[in-house]
């Protein structure tokens, strides 16, 4: 995994969002995580104790997992860095106030983050 240019495109990507970062968010960390710290991160949190991609605290803290996007990338058409990216987007997409608790909401937020992806993707140097 490529750190400087995740970076880059996370910062290019908070020019881009759909909507405004709530004020009381004032800084976004996003911390790779292995498989069984986000199992028991989701247990704790979630109340599931299986592995996830994604978790995003509304503090502004974003959990990803690389050994998921590894082995989720291919499904997506993408590689393994671009997959990390996708899944960081769509925890500052929650920040911004998107949800994915219902199949409809799910669709909408899966449409906005392939659609900032792709912005993103598209910006010179990302």
């Amino acid at each position: 995994m490529r750190v400087r240019p995740l970076l880059r495109q996370l910062k290019a990507s908070l020019f881009l969002l759909p909507g405004p970062l709530p004020p009381e968010i004032e800084a976004i960390e996003i911390v790779l995580v292995d498989r069984a710290t986000m199992a028991d991160v989701h247990g704790d949190f979630l109340d599931d104790k299986t592995e996830t991609d994604v978790i995003t605290f509304p503090y502004g803290e974003i959990l990803v997992c690389p050994a998921v996007a590894k082995e989720q990338a291919p499904r997506h058409g993408l590689g393994t860095d671009h997959e990390i990216l996708l899944y960081a987007l769509h925890g500052i997409l929650h920040l911004v106030g998107y949800d994915d608790t219902t199949p409809a909401k799910a669709r909408v937020m899966e449409q906005e983050q392939d659609k900032l992806l792709k912005r993103v993707l598209a910006q010179k140097g990302a």
